[in-house]
């Protein structure tokens, strides 16, 4: 039954209500749009001159609703919405409608139910940027008391074991291992303490055969190479100086000697390497050169009368910096110039002793502590100077090329660039590791805000009332609901990498998935440095406390974005990639057929839909996996097409390569970025079609859908520069994100607890609070 509302709002305002509120709640007016209402309003002839004049008053962007005119707006309408039945509100504008009906002075004039009069305000609703199908939606939840959240609908142990996935096994193996107290958490302030700590904890996970999961069981491995990596990511759940440490010894040090080594290297070193007997370091960056890897200065000269390689530091600036465990190993595996009988044939690696067996250095090999560091200082960084130190020939790493017995280098990789490359897509893991160590303390991180945003209260609607969770803000799940779906989105985009690096047979074709792990790797240690920093926020002062997580999360993984590569680098090493696989797809001399192709491409993906498809707003279509994904195509094909021309244009013009590679070198990240999201979108809508769960499928979907619109929010300025889409469609879209997060609000607490971080992991006291 309806009741009437005793506010002084003629019928003719009430039924402008709905639109004026949403409109409010999130809506810039442009001046054409307003322009456009205030005609709409003209042609409204139940509207009295008052009427008119209230409603042109509160559609002036410089004039917005007070905070007690917009209650009065709320009160109004929550006293009939409720009353009014479902069939009669199926848009902003029949709820307005009926709440003017149950208005004491209404008039049931046949100029309500003329088309016109309908039609006007669904042009004033479109000109307000609203859904016409679901605004209304938005309006009855938010005129709704806080309700109080529903217990999730699915089980966290089901999302855990579908994160898991085929590494269920080992990562429940590590969760149990590093609960144990020898494991525990201490807050160890001084470096050589804390060194001495992570080092007892790296032999333990030795002694528990952990290391030999990446190397072959003739050999004394285990040839489990994924749980390996597994390893990796679930440490990255713990104590990060130890991740790191683990990944120097075993993936950056034994990787190099089972990458780049034959088998006489693998059966002298690997076994003694992984149970921690042989401690050793990679000694690839110099102080004058870490991205710019061709560069490096250090030589390793072939000398044929000894038949021993001398390796030598030029000059101070030459030196080998920032080596991780440079003060507890007994070798380095040294990246240098070699050069053979005065030829010179590129970077290579050499196995150089640096200890001996009671850990006194050798002979003309200075070290030198990096010291305290704005984290990771359980990570013992140093750096070298060779001073003509010799090692015998066979200590050359040669899988790629060697020296002979006779004193004469061979390869089989005649072209000395393409060798380069070989060897170092051999090193690719290191890359994909730290891209899911990131993610790991990115789920760390957002596990503590979530909890702690929870349970935090902050300001009550009234003094009757307890105060709000802080959680049920729409402000506080901006801040951390988009972040918790991309770290579900590059979750899944590194284990599709892991999954394609484990299953490319020895010798295989590593070009792609190098070019993947570039752009993942740069992405998600973006977003964790991001997540941490949003994560600290969102705990205020608390977030700033050491025993808190926080910061320490916060120091360990910045260095994320540069080490291993840094991650501007690494966008153009994926832009060059996608702009030679493309290049190669059409032929060396075909660039012109190939920039056709593609520019029909993109015109079929904008023909594929009507004319309208860019003014398209109803809920259903921005919820569609295929909208998402033909975004992302067009964003990264159109970047790829614009990029091109402009290459070619650089290039017609004399200019060198190189030059007109710089006047493209912006562009040509923003089309590594995109590659990189299309990559992390498919993988992720793959992993939805994939979940054979109901339950789980449904959340999954919710963070897909909001991982794809947040980034096609977040690169609005392109889609809108290029009429992909139009201000309505944008303004749509940032309001079925809000939608998401309030349908993701009552799963919150199982999202995270489907991370399975253990209590002893996060070592959070805030997690604790009450």
């Amino acid at each position: 039954m309806s009741q009437t509302i005793n506010k002084p709002f003629s019928p003719g305002v009430l039924s402008m209500l709905p639109l004026f509120y949403v409109g409010w709640s999130d809506s810039v007016l442009s001046p054409s749009e307003m322009k456009l209402i205030h005609n709409r309003l003209k042609e409204l002839d139940f509207l009295s001159k008052s009427d008119y004049e209230y409603l042109i008053k509160y559609s002036d962007p410089t004039n917005p609703p007070s905070e007690e005119v917009f209650d009065s707006w709320v009160n109004a309408i929550k006293s009939i919405a409720n009353d009014i039945d479902i069939e009669k509100k199926n848009s902003l504008v029949d709820l307005g409608l009926e709440i003017a009906k149950a208005s004491i002075n209404y008039n049931a004039d046949e100029m309500w139910k003329s088309p016109r009069t309908k039609q006007s305000l669904c042009e004033i609703e479109e000109a307000l940027g609203l859904d016409c199908g679901s605004s209304h939606m938005i309006l009855l939840n938010n005129i709704t008391e806080n309700p109080k959240p529903e217990d999730s609908s699915f089980d966290p142990l089901l999302m855990l074991k579908t994160l898991d996935g085929k590494h269920e096994e080992v990562n429940t193996k590590m969760r149990k291992l590093l609960r144990d107290p020898f494991f525990a958490y201490t807050d160890v302030r001084n470096k050589e303490e804390y060194r001495m700590l992570v080092l007892k904890q790296l032999k333990e996970l030795a002694k528990q055969g952990l290391s030999a999961y990446a190397f072959p069981k003739e050999y004394g491995g285990q040839e489990k190479y994924g749980d390996h990596i597994a390893v990796f990511e679930m440490l990255g759940l713990h104590d990060l100086s130890l991740t790191v440490k683990f990944g120097v010894q075993f993936g950056l040090f034994g990787g190099a000697i089972m990458g780049l080594g034959t088998e006489q290297h693998h059966r002298k070193f690997l076994e003694p390497m992984f149970k921690t007997d042989l401690l050793g370091c990679f000694a690839m960056t110099e102080t004058n050169h870490g991205s710019n890897v061709k560069g490096l200065e250090t030589t390793a000269t072939y000398s044929p009368e000894d038949d021993t390689i001398i390796i030598n530091t030029p000059h101070q600036n030459a030196s080998k910096e920032y080596i991780g465990n440079a003060m507890h190993s007994s070798m380095a595996a040294v990246f240098a110039q070699l050069i053979v009988n005065g030829e010179h044939h590129g970077v290579h690696c050499i196995l150089v002793p640096i200890r001996d067996k009671d850990g006194n250095l050798l002979a003309g090999i200075k070290v030198r502590d990096c010291g305290y560091k704005m984290g990771l200082n359980g990570v013992d960084n140093g750096m070298f100077w060779f001073e003509k130190v010799k090692v015998p020939r066979n200590n050359l790493l040669n899988r790629f090329g060697g020296i002979t017995e006779d004193g004469v280098y061979k390869s089989e990789i005649e072209n000395p660039n393409k060798r380069f490359f070989t060897m170092l897509g051999a090193l690719v893991t290191g890359r994909v590791s730290v891209g899911l160590a990131g993610v790991s303390a990115s789920k760390t991180a957002l596990t503590i805000a979530i909890k702690y945003g929870l349970k935090r209260r902050q300001f009550a609607p009234d003094d009757k009332s307890p105060e709000t969770i802080i959680m049920d803000y729409p402000t506080h799940q901006h801040r951390l609901f988009p972040l918790l779906a991309k770290t579900y989105a590059y979750h899944f985009a590194l284990h599709d990498l892991v999954d394609e690096m484990v299953n490319t047979p020895k010798g295989g074709d590593f070009r792609i998935i190098e070019t993947k792990a570039a752009g993942l790797k740069s992405l998600a240690t973006w977003h964790t440095t991001q997540t941490i920093q949003e994560c600290r926020e969102a705990c205020g002062g608390k977030g700033y406390l050491d025993e808190n997580r926080l910061s320490d999360l916060k120091a360990d993984t910045d260095i994320f974005t540069t080490f291993e590569g840094d991650n501007t680098v690494l966008l153009q090493l994926v832009a060059k990639g996608v702009l030679t696989d493309f290049r190669k797809s059409f032929g060396e001399d075909s660039i012109s057929i190939a920039m056709n192709y593609l520019s029909n491409q993109i015109s079929l993906k904008i023909n594929e839909f009507n004319p309208i498809y860019a003014n398209r707003v109803n809920s259903n279509h921005l919820l569609n996996p295929k909208f998402h994904i033909h975004a992302f195509e067009y964003h990264e094909e159109k970047l790829l097409m614009t990029v091109t021309q402009r290459m070619k244009n650089y290039l017609s013009k004399k200019l060198s390569p190189n030059d007109a590679f710089l006047k493209c070198q912006v562009h040509l990240i923003a089309l590594g970025k995109a590659y990189t999201n299309r990559l992390t979108l498919q993988s992720f809508q793959n992993a939805v079609d994939k979940c054979q769960d109901p339950k789980i499928k449904d959340v999954l979907s919710l963070l897909c859908q909001l991982y794809a619109l947040w980034t096609i929010e977040e690169n609005k300025g392109f889609y809108l520069e290029n009429d992909y889409i139009n201000g309505t469609k944008s303004k749509a879209i940032r309001r079925v994100i809000a939608k998401l997060m309030q349908k993701l609000r009552p799963q919150a607490s199982s999202i995270i607890d489907g991370f399975g971080i253990p209590e002893e992991l996060l070592g959070a006291k805030i997690i604790l609070y009450n």
